[in-house]
């Protein structure tokens, strides 16, 4: 048995073999049997192998007499040769074949890095000799988790994460809290509104695949919470409108040619990216649309319309609301659902295809960052006048590059 399998210790998996005298075969039990070698004799159904060539000559009864003196194998399999099933195992191997065809290689392996070398190194081992095939298409290799310090985490230093202390403090929003113990022991940092949705979207937001991370749940909770709260009041804004039957057949406004178009070159990095199991990108892009692009500029821009019944802007927002909860689904699912199914009768977790997105237009995207530039100049001239975002004012001055958007903008923030 080669060294990087196997082990002399006394307790693990024996490894299943017998030899006959002259060593030049093997003795294996029938698929299934558990057996001791080193203390048991092969039992009924055990085949003979030539070892070379692994060809089978035959029952172990009809041969017995011409194996000589056996010997059961003394070692056992390195732990890892145990785990390294999991991939023959969920894709059905031995158990079901027909599945298996259809399931092996497994398409993901997402492990942690400090067992490369044991774990993906003893799967891929396994199935290259067992079947002369990969384990798997693409392995994952994360990043080590750390406490806020910079600490491994252990039960010991009471820094550990609790399953149960994660979901327990996101329950309801405000229930249970989730504490973290310091170098000295005390508990220093605690938070009270996480959830496994926050903390899934702060995993995916953090740190990029393979990078360590800190586990902060004050921090968690001070970034992610809010992230989440502006994506359920976009929801729960749109939820005002009914959204129309079918699509409008007149031309949109330009405002909504325009989020259309930036949501179209955003899920379409978003879908690059998820096909590159990039799942950093994938989520900053959602998020920052989420929370920046949408709520802040266009809603603003379209917020009149929308109460006045306009038929576009209703298309607008529950078109654009429908498909990035399909994208951010993955990352978030129990938060994409509850939103979906109460507003749209159906579960975007169930969604099994990429949605279809509107036409990019790249003169409008040219022009996103003046009008986020000219809405916070705007925005911050009022603050700085004492007058209210929703006041008249006078004196600013629309540039040339978004003339087109000059209705938009006047009737937005009441330029005189």
């Amino acid at each position: 048995i080669d060294w990087p399998i196997s082990r002399r210790r006394w307790y693990h998996t024996e490894i299943p073999i017998w030899y006959s005298e002259d060593e030049s075969h093997i003795i294996v039990p029938p698929a299934g049997t558990y057996v001791q070698p080193w203390k048991d004799s092969p039992p009924d159904g055990s085949r003979v192998l030539q070892r070379e060539t692994r060809e089978d000559v035959g029952s172990y009864e009809e041969l017995h007499d011409s194996l000589g003196e056996i010997r059961g194998e003394e070692k056992v399999f390195d732990t890892w040769m145990d785990s390294s099933n999991s991939n023959l195992f969920v894709s059905g191997y031995l158990n079901h074949p027909d599945v298996f065809e259809r399931a092996f290689p497994t398409a993901l392996r997402p492990q942690g890095k400090e067992i490369v070398r044991t774990w993906l190194y003893y799967t891929l081992l396994k199935s290259a000799l067992l079947l002369d095939k990969p384990g798997f298409k693409h392995v994952w290799i994360d990043g080590l988790g750390m406490d806020p310090w910079g600490r491994k985490m252990s039960k010991s230093l009471g820094n550990g994460i609790d399953a149960d202390s994660v979901l327990e403090c996101g329950a309801g929003g405000r229930t249970g809290s989730w504490k973290v113990r310091g170098p000295d022991g005390s508990v220093s940092l605690k938070a009270n509104k996480i959830g496994s949705e926050c903390f899934r979207l702060w995993k995916a937001c953090e740190a990029q695949v393979g990078d360590d991370f800190h586990i902060n749940p004050e921090e968690i909770e001070s970034k992610y919470f809010g992230v989440l709260t502006k994506i359920f009041n976009v929801a729960r804004f749109a939820s005002q409108f009914e959204c129309p039957d079918e699509e409008p057949s007149t031309s949109y406004p330009i405002e909504d040619q325009w989020i259309q178009s930036e949501f179209a070159s955003m899920m379409m990095s978003v879908e690059d990216a998820w096909k590159n199991l990039d799942i950093y990108t994938a989520t900053q892009a959602l998020k920052t649309f989420g929370t920046g692009v949408l709520p802040s500029h266009w809603l603003e821009m379209a917020k009149s319309r929308l109460y006045d019944g306009d038929e576009h802007a209703a298309w607008t927002i529950h078109q654009i609301l429908r498909k990035f909860l399909a994208a951010f689904s993955p990352i978030c699912p129990f938060f994409c659902h509850h939103i979906s199914m109460t507003l749209y009768g159906k579960s975007s977790v169930d969604v099994d295809a990429f949605p279809t997105l509107p036409e990019v237009q790249n003169n409008l995207n040219a022009i996103t960052s003046d009008i986020e530039a000219f809405n916070s100049e705007v925005w911050k001239t009022k603050k700085e006048n004492g007058l209210s975002l929703n006041a008249e004012i006078e004196g600013i001055e629309i540039p040339e590059s978004l003339e087109g958007f000059r209705q938009t903008l006047t009737r937005m923030h009441k330029l005189l």
